[in-house]
């Protein structure tokens, strides 16, 4: 690892400690599987809202939706294709278990290349490759070794993912997904419940993250839920601000002294 990314990510401990104590709670939504449909990608790009964008790459609209969403001043991530425990098509750049690593870093390598702007990197699908120990490892070796310092999402496909704690032994900053939105389609009460259980987790652990899709059900329930958050004390940021405001969170409760124990 560089010495400028060890500098980055020590600076992402350090300047936020007090951002712990003068903010509100946190949240960040991230809208998955952009890049197939162009109606709908420009629909979700062009919300006034700061959400994240995570684009599959090398899809018919990949490119221009990437470019659509760096002009609007929002956050992109490379929506890496990874195999899971079902048989799934995952299309180009798919992950898999029975790759060489020359394949398994090329495909990585061109994937993220492929799709412009990008701040980080989450997987698609992945409920099997999440799981494997040596495959998050040489993922994670991958990211550190390029020059564009990624952080990376965990949508936690599966309970049993690795990739969170391969991420962190290579410095990489990291997140897990709190909530999915949508697994239920077209269900508008399904999705406000699952807002307001990331506000919970929010108001409870100082910040979550939440991933959507592009649906038209999804995004009509987040611009009225979003708009009630100032109500609620809570805030809508960036991707990567939440990770910086988790690891200020998670180093104040490191640094905190234990309560004393009471002697008889």
């Amino acid at each position: 690892m560089s010495l400028y990314k060890l500098i980055v990510a020590g600076l992402c401990l350090v300047i936020p400690l007090h951002w712990a104590h003068a903010e509100s709670a946190a949240i960040a939504i991230i809208i998955d599987d952009i890049g197939h449909n162009l109606r709908f990608g420009e629909r979700v790009i062009n919300s006034e809202w700061p959400l994240a964008y995570s684009i599959l790459p090398a899809r018919p609209y990949s490119v221009h939706l990437a470019k659509l969403a760096h002009q609007n001043d929002k956050e992109i991530l490379v929506h890496l294709p990874m195999q899971a425990t079902k048989p799934q098509p995952l299309g180009y750049g798919a992950l898999t278990m029975d790759m060489t690593k020359q394949e398994f870093t090329q495909a990585v390598n061109t994937s993220i290349d492929a799709i412009p702007f990008a701040r980080g990197i989450s997987n698609h699908m992945g409920s099997l490759l999440t799981r494997h120990v040596d495959s998050m490892e040489q993922l994670m070796q991958t990211i550190a070794s390029r020059d564009d310092y990624l952080y990376f999402i965990d949508s936690k496909t599966t309970t049993g993912s690795v990739a969170g704690q391969s991420a962190s032994r290579y410095h990489i900053p990291n997140l897990q997904r709190d909530v999915f939105l949508d697994t239920k389609l077209n269900d508008e009460e399904f999705v406000k419940r699952q807002i307001r259980l990331l506000v919970k987790i929010a108001e409870r652990r100082g910040y979550a993250l939440a991933i959507g899709h592009p649906y038209g059900t999804t995004m009509s329930v987040l611009d009225q839920e979003l708009s009630q958050l100032d109500k609620q004390d809570v805030q809508l940021v960036t991707v990567s601000k939440l990770i910086e405001i988790a690891k200020a969170k998670q180093w104040q409760a490191y640094s905190s002294p234990s309560p004393r124990v009471a002697k008889n």
